[in-house]
């Protein structure tokens, strides 16, 4: 079995087990064709909305018939996964493109907290950490001190870098600067990583000696255990701004630092009580931990720097909002997204009437341009004019 919501004019659509669903906008009105009735579509009207004019909303699954499918076992809770996904991607279509959070304003203010108060607490932390590695003279405690000092470096790199993203200068910058910010992680990223080579060096050569004392006492516990807990408050509070691309990489950070000071007092205690070249081992294992996950960041924010394509739920709204912008629109030829740093750049190639005067063509295609500039993800959107599709593609240069 297969389902299917096709949107024709230009297609959207989603395909997995199931019913069968067609919904058509055509010039002459709306016509709908329903190829089974396990598809819960509620009350269709004549003429679409102009918020729905396609009649999406039509197409979604309800709560009850949600949870009567997942009690078909394995294949009806698969099907009812795809119905969820559906209708988070009929919702995410129909959002307004000037759509903003209702309490915007307490989340950049949140945001600002929580990116000055890790600088202000990982400054504490530090002199608690380097203390209690001190103290203990443990290798594992000692890297994970390392990575604390390094967490003041990254908060410092990211106020810069969303200070000089915030001030714009549109002459000299015309598209912003906003990719500062991605470019600081990277900086801060690949600190990381050279920090963990050192320290993976370090307990390479203590292991050589063959000669390590270590005494963690209830002070350096202490010490650590309080460095924990503040960080696993301040993740906490990271995560509920995860939209953030600043909050984001913090929450990481401080979920990281939290396995690396637990591992830490784990290894520090059996080189203590168990065998010494056990702390360096930790010490190691610390280090490769911290290597592979700022690594992997690292990764993440080059290709977003390149240019790394949309998601494609991004690219169906997208698609939705350039196909219903006017109903003068024939066709949408071509949409792309990619990204430049967290934000995206979009070029939409829309199909005119070839008979329309420049002047209106002109004013159909502005007005979309600026509708799509109003998505806080779009960093920039071009839109081309077009009169056929069987053209070659636009721009000389593949890739």
């Amino acid at each position: 079995m297969s389902a299917t919501v096709t949107v024709t004019a230009t297609t959207t659509s989603l395909q997995a087990p199931g019913a069968t669903v067609l919904v058509r906008r055509e010039n002459a009105g709306v016509a709908e064709d329903t190829g089974s009735p396990s598809l819960e579509r509620g009350s269709i009207e004549a003429e679409g909305s102009a918020s729905d004019p396609l009649l999406l909303r039509a197409a979604k699954v309800g709560p009850e018939r949600l949870e009567d499918l997942r009690k078909r076992g394995h294949a009806g809770r698969r099907l009812a996964k795809f119905y969820e996904d559906q209708n988070g991607l009929i919702d995410e279509m129909l959002k307004p493109a000037d759509h903003r959070d209702a309490d915007e304003a307490t989340q950049l203010f949140r945001l600002k907290l929580a990116v000055n108060g890790s600088f202000a607490v990982n400054v504490l932390l530090f002199v608690l950490q380097l203390t209690g590695a001190l103290l203990s003279g443990s290798l594992s405690l000692l890297a994970t001190t390392a990575d604390s000092f390094m967490d003041i470096a990254s908060n410092g790199v990211l106020v810069f870098a969303n200070r000089i993203a915030s001030s714009g200068n549109n002459l000299k910058y015309p598209s912003g600067k906003t990719r500062y910010e991605t470019a600081g992680i990277i900086v801060f990223a690949t600190l990381m990583s050279t920090l963990s080579l050192q320290l993976i060096i370090e307990s390479i050569r203590s292991l050589a000696n063959s000669s390590h004392s270590i005494e963690l006492g209830a002070m350096s516990i202490s010490f650590v255990g309080a460095a924990i807990g503040l960080k696993f408050l301040l993740m906490l509070f990271c995560m509920t701004l995860s939209k953030y691309p600043s909050a984001r990489i913090l929450a990481q950070d401080h979920r990281n630092d939290l396995a690396l000071n637990l591992t830490g007092i784990l290894f520090g205690l059996l080189g203590q009580h168990v065998r010494w070249y056990i702390d360096p081992i930790g010490g190691i294992v610390i280090a490769l931990m911290i290597l592979r996950s700022w690594a992997g960041a690292a990764k993440e924010h080059i290709q977003l720097i390149v240019g790394k394509t949309a998601h494609h739920t991004f690219l169906n709204r997208i698609t939705y909002i350039s196909m219903t912008h006017d109903s003068r629109i024939r066709q949408v030829d071509t949409c792309r997204a990619y990204h430049s740093g967290n934000n995206f750049i979009v070029e939409v190639d829309i199909v005119l009437p070839p008979e329309m005067p420049l002047q209106e063509a002109h004013d159909i295609g502005e007005a979309l341009q600026m509708k799509l500039e109003t998505i806080e993800e779009v960093e920039r959107a071009y839109v081309h004019l077009d009169y056929e599709t069987s053209h070659k593609p636009e721009h000389r240069k593949t890739v």
